[in-house]
């Protein structure tokens, strides 16, 4: 099997273990408050990293492998909400959708963004992520339950303003773990880079032609 495809399976998997098992444990922490809705998630990082890395494949176990997890030994209320199959299934195809983009994206971020500019494009692409990633999943489940317009649109608010520390946590910690990774291992590892052709031996094959 290529390393292109046995390295996003393994990651996809192993990321995938992580989130579960951070939702299990309840791997969280209240920023305001006592209420829960406002508690920063651990298993996140798991699922940028997974998709920063490990490319779409990556992007489609990780996810559904955490909320399988999460499904049947996660928080009650989690393992409640998750029981209804409009709210499971929305959730893997707006995160596997979403997440599979954020791949891509990082991959040019990658190739065409010098640190510590990096940074600063990563950051927009968490944000942008949440941003089209929230009301994927949320309009679908509200619809399909007979909800409307006006009902929709204060729930996907709700959501953006409760994320906001989610957002600024995921930001700062993945890009802790992107500076603690060795070069090799923070490069996309789905793809195999294309290599500059020796243009030493075009020339000389040229002058050989002569």
């Amino acid at each position: 099997m290529k390393k292109t495809i046995w390295l996003p399976i393994v990651l996809g998997v192993g990321m995938g273990l992580l989130a579960g098992i951070a939702t299990v444990t309840g791997l969280s922490f209240i920023v305001s408050g006592s209420n829960t809705s406002n508690a920063i998630g651990i298993y996140s990082i798991f699922l940028l990293i997974s998709a920063a890395l490990g490319g779409p494949l990556a992007s489609a176990i990780t996810p559904a492998l955490w909320l399988v997890i999460s499904a049947f030994y996660g928080p009650p209320a989690m393992k409640e909400v998750l029981s209804d199959p409009i709210t499971f299934w929305t959730n893997i195809i707006a995160l596997g959708i979403y997440l599979a983009l954020v791949s891509f994206v990082y991959r040019v971020i990658y190739e065409r963004v010098r640190t510590p500019w990096r940074f600063l494009y990563w950051a927009a692409t968490v944000v942008v992520f949440y941003l089209l990633a929230l009301p994927s999943s949320i309009t679908p489940q509200f619809y399909l339950s007979g909800s409307t317009i006006s009902e929709i649109l204060p729930a996907v608010r709700s959501g953006y303003l409760t994320y906001i520390p989610q957002v600024i946590f995921d930001i700062v910690i993945t890009s802790l773990v992107f500076v603690a990774l060795p070069p090799r291992y923070r490069r996309p590892l789905w793809y195999e880079a294309s290599k500059a052709p020796d243009q030493s031996a075009g020339i000389q094959r040229a002058k050989e032609d002569r």
